[in-house]
């Protein structure tokens, strides 16, 4: 296996071990952080809450298991998925994973969602935040989902 193919490889499977996140974690996360954040008289203190809580969400639903990924690989015991792909490109594999799942699964709803709940003039943006970022988080799941 040629380095080429190697990286490519594993950017692949992390990509796609990324989309298959934990959607439970994730909507529950991205929607209290939506909602925490996502009122138009927000304080600026309050999106430092609300990553904190997407961090929490993420490490509960995602993180501990890439984590002990991460682990398996770094006490030398290979990761099924790459095959005979060397060592640096399982760690490409599992930054790869975490980066996506975090991202796509969790903060992006949770963005999207403080977005649409800032733009809410009559009292219920927080709501709307809410709504959204579950909304979004479970329609990525169920695409990713059916893509295979």
């Amino acid at each position: 296996m040629t380095e080429a193919v190697a990286a490519l490889s594993a950017l692949l499977q992390g990509l796609r071990f990324g989309v298959a996140y934990n959607p439970l974690a994730a909507a529950i996360a991205a929607a209290i952080a939506a909602g925490i954040s996502g009122y138009p008289r927000a304080p600026r203190e309050r999106r430092v809450e609300a990553l904190g809580v997407v961090a929490l969400g993420w490490l509960v639903g995602d993180g501990l298991r890439i984590l002990g990924h991460a682990r398996d690989l770094y006490d030398g015991v290979s990761i099924t998925a790459l095959g005979g792909a060397p060592e640096w490109a399982g760690w490409v594999f599992v930054g790869t994973w975490a980066f996506v799942s975090l991202g796509i699964g969790y903060v992006v709803p949770m963005l999207v969602g403080a977005t649409v709940g800032r733009r809410v003039t009559h009292g219920t943006g927080w709501l709307a935040a809410m709504g959204v970022a579950l909304a979004l988080t479970v329609t990525i799941s169920a695409g990713a989902g059916a893509l295979g």
